[in-house]
């Protein structure tokens, strides 16, 4: 059992306890400072019997969320979807438990328990925020690309050019391209100005990857790569591309 799993199973087991225990004394000792009239005679395990169920939910909330998290996939859709099946699972059972063992009507358990059991999901998730959730790492010299359902990182070296398209980028690799919701100007700030240089308002090229350039009569041009690919090159960017590569012609 990982550190990670030890302390999500240690949250959920000492949070319940005292949870249980402080409600179990509320209940004891208000019915010893009333009088026999006014006592509520709760059985002793009711609060175990109400809540004893997220002895084994919490761990499951909190597990599924480090995964998804951990992976790159916890977006707010996903997250939300993991709370709302757990609301479901808790719901489902304490509505058949109460109609089997307390021959409680189901319509009566589901409006007793809807209040409460999303404000524990409310509860488990912000502590899952705070004591749970790790940051993480810090990767230099790449960028985080979504391929397909899930996400990847694409190192600075692999980029042989970036293309701007509205809010996104295209960034190219010699075998793929991928699109980023992020402008070229932020992605500019991201990358090192001694690897990669503007040759036009919507392109970022690598200078790794710069076979030669072409101007044309106009004075703007193409920058041919290594690749087989050609960039725009435009006149206000062409003596900063020619500074950086001083022996292209």
């Amino acid at each position: 059992m990982t550190a990670q799993l030890k302390k999500e199973w240690l949250i959920s087991f000492a949070g319940w306890s005292a949870f249980i225990f402080f409600m179990s004394a509320t209940y004891v000792l208000y019915d010893w400072a009333m009088p026999p009239a006014e006592e509520i005679n709760n059985r002793p395990w009711w609060a175990l019997q109400e809540w004893g169920l997220w002895y084994l939910l919490t761990p499951v909330v909190f597990r599924l969320l480090t995964q998804h998290h951990q992976a790159n996939r916890l977006t707010k859709q996903k997250f939300i979807c993991i709370l709302a099946l757990m609301l479901c699972i808790s719901m489902t059972y304490q509505a058949i438990f109460d109609f089997w063992v307390l021959c409680d009507a189901i319509p009566y358990t589901m409006l007793y328990f809807a209040p409460s059991h999303p404000l524990v999901l409310f509860v488990l998730s912000y502590l899952w925020h705070t004591f749970l959730r790790t940051e993480q790492p810090l990767h230099h010299n790449t960028l985080e690309v979504e391929t397909g359902s899930t996400t990847a990182r694409l190192r600075f070296s692999d980029i042989t050019h970036i293309n701007s398209a509205s809010n996104y980028v295209e960034l190219h690799t010699e075998q793929h391209h991928y699109l980023k919701r992020i402008t070229l100007k932020q992605i500019e700030q991201q990358l090192p100005d001694t690897q990669f240089i503007r040759t036009h308002r919507s392109h970022l090229v690598n200078l790794d990857y710069v076979e030669r350039i072409h101007i044309k009569p106009s004075g703007s041009g193409l920058v041919l790569l290594k690749s087989g690919q050609s960039v725009a090159l435009s006149k206000a960017f062409k003596p900063v591309l020619k500074a950086k590569l001083k022996h292209v012609a």
